[in-house]
């Protein structure tokens, strides 16, 4: 019973009804392991700046595009937004076994890959965004096939454990993440994935980004902490940034909402009860290309 309630739970937190967002197709993509498919928001004609937008547990790729906040960031900055579908809506991580036959790094290098065939992507510049178990999902790509991507970012989600014993990044890639200190799925400290416990395990979240600082050889960390939005707000941010990297990408930067919960900051704040508080003082999908293009 208490596995069904907390199915319901996370099928209403993505289940928000939304208007199809304008200029969208949806590519189909046959794989070795069957049909996959991908919904696209174009940037513009021609090759773009891209990036991927990976979805949470039970959330699909269309719900994301329209409650994320990254379909209408990418098109301020003229990218084109890919929101691909994980199988059985979730995507391989490397946490649990129930999905460790899906090859999900596979799909995504055939996903880039036509993208690229088709004169929609700029093989350049690509980047990758996820959510939750998509961000986990992000880390996962990042440590096995980290040469695709320019940029990444993750959204309430940290380093899966066993993924992160034998990472090796073959390029450093310049990441930024959110986390909440509250997040009852996705623990700051690391742990135990989920209510329970039971998903797994991750490092936590600073652990995560000076794992992957070390990586862009950076120097030590600045902290630096945020206006308070308002008097009501209960939650405090603070960026945690790794910057001067010998590699000469743009490094590392934290966002850690002290008091924040498992909600995508600056959107809509789902079961609050339950996921803890959101944060409306700043958008992540904003936040996130702001870092991209920081020089």
């Amino acid at each position: 019973m208490r596995k069904l309630v907390l199915g319901l739970l996370a099928a209403a937190i993505l289940a928000v009804p939304g208007a199809p967002p304008a200029h969208a197709e949806t590519m189909h993509l046959i794989t070795n392991q069957g049909a996959r498919e991908a919904f696209i928001l174009r940037g513009r004609q021609g090759p773009a700046p891209t990036i991927l937008v990976l979805h949470g547990a039970l959330g699909t790729g269309e719900r994301t595009a329209q409650t994320s906040g990254f379909a209408e960031a990418a098109a301020a900055h003229g990218f084109t937004a890919v929101f691909p579908q994980g199988i059985n809506r979730q995507w391989n991580d490397g946490r649990e076994a129930q999905a460790a036959r899906v090859d999900d790094v596979g799909f995504l290098h055939e996903l880039v890959t036509a993208l690229v065939g088709r004169g929609i992507t700029d093989r350049s510049y690509v980047y990758i965004a996820g959510i939750s178990n998509g961000g986990m999902m992000t880390f996962r790509m990042l440590c096995e096939s980290s040469e695709l991507f320019a940029g990444a970012a993750t959204i309430i989600a940290n380093m899966p454990t066993r993924i992160g014993a034998q990472c090796l990044l073959r390029k450093p890639v310049p990441i930024v993440m959110f986390n909440g200190t509250a997040d009852p799925l996705v623990p700051y400290e690391g742990g135990g994935v989920g209510f329970a416990g039971g998903r797994g395990q991750v490092w936590s979240a600073e652990e995560t980004a000076e794992f992957m600082a070390d990586a862009s050889a950076c120097q030590d960390a600045r902290t630096r902490p945020f206006p308070v939005s308002s008097w009501s707000d209960a939650v405090r941010v603070t960026r945690i940034e790794w910057t001067r990297c010998r590699t000469g990408n743009r490094g590392v930067a934290l966002y850690r909402f002290d008091g924040g919960g498992h909600q995508v900051p600056g959107q809509r704040q789902f079961l609050p009860l339950f996921l803890g508080p959101g944060y409306r003082g700043l958008r992540a999908a904003d936040e996130t290309f702001a870092f991209f293009y920081q020089r």
